[in-house]
């Protein structure tokens, strides 16, 4: 029987991160769910006796491609998406989103707390339209979870966009028809820290964003990130 949830960690080189992701996957209650781990880096040293865990070898083909192995891989009805550095803090995170598909939602997306390396916590709590979502990114992709079927309308994500596939994947899910659900409460802790890929690679990320704009006919964005919301 399949599982209801696949959640996907795509992991490179972080294990004092990875422990703690997934050890707030497998505290989920309420939910039947299959974990998969993708990893992108050298191989693990640490492993996993929990049968609902399976381990994916992406060989260094980079982050977006990993997400990508996941999915392809996936046996459950729906998906959900955690980063390695990051963790669930809602023990009914996904149970929550279960209740809401049961009432026709396509895509479900959640709040979180930015955790900063020097002890501050603050709130991310923003909603996303189609609209809005022409002008800003206001969805954390460790708080998403959505129908898996999407993909077979959709397709893939986007591996040209490094930077901005999370970005690009929910206007296509928005420009597709699909029902956006935004859950007010706080599902997911976030850490900020100096090697996220969001702060890093300014030209890198401002080259991204345009090839973003260009490809849904955006206006010019302004080059931000997740912490200028809180």
């Amino acid at each position: 029987m399949s599982p209801q949830f696949s959640v996907i960690i795509p992991t490179r080189n972080r294990e004092h991160y990875l422990q703690e992701a997934v050890a707030s996957v497998l505290t989920q209650q309420d939910v039947d769910l299959e974990l998969v781990v993708v990893n992108d880096g050298e191989p693990l040293s640490i492993s996993f006796s929990d049968k609902r865990v399976r381990i994916l070898k992406n060989e260094k083909r980079t982050a977006v491609p990993a997400r990508n192995l996941g999915v392809a891989n996936a046996k459950g009805e729906f998906v959900a998406f955690l980063d390695d550095d990051d963790f669930f803090i809602d023990a009914r995170h996904l149970a929550k989103a279960a209740t809401e598909f049961r009432q026709h939602t396509d895509f479900y997306f959640a709040n979180g707390e930015m955790r900063f390396t020097d002890g501050t916590v603050k709130l991310f709590d923003q909603n996303a339209t189609a609209q809005s979502l022409e002008r800003d990114n206001t969805i954390l992709i460790s708080a998403v979870c959505y129908r898996r079927s999407i993909h077979e309308k959709l397709g893939v994500f986007d591996e040209s966009l490094p930077y901005y596939w999370d970005w690009d994947w929910y206007l296509r899910v928005a420009r597709g028809g699909f029902n956006l659900h935004h859950q007010n409460d706080v599902a997911v802790a976030i850490r900020v820290h100096q090697n996220n890929m969001s702060t890093r690679n300014e030209e890198a990320r401002r080259a991204n964003l345009s090839a973003l704009e260009r490809k849904h006919c955006l206006a010019p964005i302004p080059l931000k990130n997740h912490t200028d919301f809180v």
